[in-house]
C-alpha cells in the first residue's frame, strides 16, 4: 500500500522515519483514501504513562470521550517534525477502518 508523502506498506510493515518516531500498519483498510481537506474522524489511544510504553494514558475510547476529528493536510494535528504531520500523512494514506501504531521518541 503506498500514500502520499512516502507512506505506505503493508500490514505489519515497520518504518523508522524522520523525526524520530516508528511506525506500523496494523490493520489495512477499505475504500477510498481521504484527500486535502478532507474532515476524516479516527480513534486514538496514548500510552506511556510513566515512560512506559505498556501504559495508556488516554483514549477517545475511554467513557466520556468522543472520536478525534481533523481535517487531511492542513496542518492542524500533531506535526512530529517541521512540515511532517504525523496524523494527516499516515491517514490519508490508509482505507476506511485501517488501524496504525505510531510511537514518537522523545
Amino acid at each position: 500500500m503506498a500514500g502520499p508523502g512516502g507512506g505506505g506498506g503493508g500490514v505489519g510493515s515497520k518504518k523508522e522515519r524522520r523525526g524520530g518516531f516508528r511506525e506500523e500498519v496494523l490493520r489495512a483498510g477499505t475504500g477510498p483514501k481521504p484527500v486535502k481537506g478532507q474532515k476524516v474522524t479516527v480513534h486514538c489511544t496514548g500510552y506511556g504513562k510513566d515512560r512506559d510504553l505498556s501504559k495508556k494514558f488516554w483514549s477517545t475510547k475511554d467513557p466520556g470521550q468522543q472520536p478525534f476529528s481533523f481535517n487531511i493536510g492542513l496542518g492542524s494535528v500533531i506535526k512530529v517534525h517541521p512540515g511532517l504531520c504525523l496524523w494527516s500523512r499516515r491517514v490519508s494514506s490508509l482505507g476506511n477502518s485501517a488501524k496504525f501504531s505510531a510511537c514518537i521518541r522523545d
